[in-house]
């Protein structure tokens, strides 16, 4: 069904007579037939909705953990929460190796290590995260008995 003017005229007259119409009960009648002539223009419509595309909504793109590090890295050039972070990361790469997981985290962020102090010493703080990167792939190497492990 199309919206023309015949429909239009057809909901005028109602519309009229309630306006126009000196009694109560006549005006009502008027509104009530109105009201029933506008749900049946309403829903004899078609409306077309444009719904979301699927492909929109299921396609979420992930980071990889590398695409994270390198976040991580360049949000710690400029802020003190992302050096904490990998403060953090470094020490859990500790913990992991030693038995008492809990114990060793705690440990060293309360007394850091070699690395950790490297990572918060002055300076270049890229350099500073490359010492202590290197600290921790000596330390790595050493805990496997001087033997690279692929």
């Amino acid at each position: 069904m199309r919206f023309n003017r015949y429909v239009l005229a057809i909901a005028v007259i109602p519309l009229l007579v309630a306006i126009v119409a000196g009694s109560y009960l006549v005006r009502w009648l008027a509104v009530l037939v109105l009201g029933a002539l506008l749900a049946f223009l309403l829903f004899g419509f078609d409306i077309h909705v444009p719904l979301p595309r699927r492909e929109k909504l299921e396609r979420v793109e992930r980071k990889t953990d590398v695409e994270r590090v390198v976040t991580l890295i360049e949000r710690a050039k400029r802020g003190r929460v992302a050096r904490s972070l990998l403060e953090e990361k470094i020490a859990e790469i500790y913990a992991t190796l030693s038995e008492d997981y809990n114990q060793t985290f705690h440990s060293l962020t309360s007394e850091p290590n070699e690395a950790i102090q490297a990572l918060r010493s002055e300076g270049d703080f890229l350099d500073n995260l490359e010492k202590a990167l290197k600290i921790v792939e000596e330390d790595l190497y050493e805990d496997r008995g001087g033997k690279l492990q692929g």
